[in-house]
């Protein structure tokens, strides 16, 4: 079966929910908005900030794709209406607009952006408030400082066009599906291999091009794949390289478990697996480590687990020598 695009689903959601004058207003207007953001915004937030990772129209198609595999087993999304289909389309579309003017704060530039884009109509301030609300959920600190921005929305359903609509759970899974939306497509191994992005953003490009995402909700799990090169000649660029991938893994973890916290549709997803491969001299190199499964089990008593507890085969000491002992292997043969 050919894939459908979100997109494509949500348009045809919107045409079953609706009649044919709303259906063809609320239409005009997500697609009106995602060529505007294309056209005049996304080739621009590269140019503000080059030394980001990719948040112009390849990210936020990932993230499209990422919402479809975190709300269906199949493909095709059954648990959102149309209006929240086209919220949630909003949303995608506008969380990282704010970009255009700068990295720092560039959540509360939402509304900005939306003004210029949908424009400042008293008839939009309903949908503007949603959509900025949500989006500006997705990262960030709440008002009382700490990271839970979710908490913000109301437990209860919102409404838009005489409809309800989760709005926090809708925000849970922008916050969860960007969270995801890694992998080599968010860098330029050119611009890597020139040198060319500013030394304190190079770990975070280093880190997408080495990220491979799968999700997988009929098995209830999130997998994560790295795939290392290995120079025996910068082990401690290595150790600190592992080290920033741990905390990454950590941080991707409890964003499973927060955002699943707060919404229902993300209730399948009950397990981060992780598997390490690591290349030398332009060849995998066998290593006997198993992966890692990190689950929402706690038993009472036991302290929080960081990733060595799990598995002492995976303390930074440990798993380098462990590589270099391998790699000489190799040379050896």
């Amino acid at each position: 079966m050919p894939s459908i695009s979100f997109d494509e689903q949500l348009l045809e959601k919107i045409k079953e929910d609706f009649d044919t004058d709303k259906s063809d207003e609320l239409t005009s207007a997500y697609k009106q908005t995602k060529s505007a953001l294309q056209q005049q915004v996304y080739p621009n937030i590269q140019g503000r900030e080059p030394n980001l990772t990719d948040h112009g129209v390849k990210h936020v198609s990932n993230v499209q794709q990422n919402a479809i595999d975190l709300l269906s087993d199949d493909g095709i999304i059954k648990n959102l209406s149309g209006i929240e289909m086209y919220c949630l389309g909003m949303c995608i579309l506008f969380h990282d607009a704010g970009n255009v003017y700068g990295r720092e704060n560039h959540r509360d530039n939402v509304t900005q952006v939306f003004n210029k884009i949908r424009g400042e109509s008293k008839s939009l301030r309903r949908e503007k408030t949603l959509i900025v609300r949500a989006a500006h959920a997705h990262t960030g600190t709440a008002q009382d400082g700490s990271n839970d921005t979710l908490k913000e929305l109301t437990e209860t359903p919102e409404h838009l066009e005489g409809q309800r609509v989760r709005l926090r759970e809708l925000a849970a899974v922008l916050r969860f599906a960007d969270e995801l939306a890694e992998g080599p497509q968010r860098t330029s191994e050119f611009m890597q291999k020139e040198g060319l992005y500013e030394s304190e953003a190079q770990l975070f490009h280093d880190y997408a091009n080495i990220t491979h995402v799968l999700i997988e909700r009929s098995n209830n799990r999130i997998v994560l794949t790295y795939e290392i090169d290995i120079d025996i000649n910068k082990l401690n660029e290595l150790r600190d390289f592992l080290n920033f991938i741990f905390q990454r893994i950590e941080k991707l973890n409890q964003e499973r478990q927060y955002t699943r916290y707060y919404s229902c549709l993300l209730e399948p997803f009950k397990s981060t697996e992780v598997t390490f491969n690591f290349h030398y001299s332009g060849a995998p190199l066998y290593t006997n480590l198993s992966p890692l499964k990190l689950t929402d089990i706690i038993v009472p008593g036991d302290p929080t687990r960081k990733i060595a507890d799990i598995d002492p085969a995976y303390s930074i000491d440990n798993l380098v020598n462990h590589l270099l002992a391998r790699c000489q292997r190799e040379v050896k043969t």
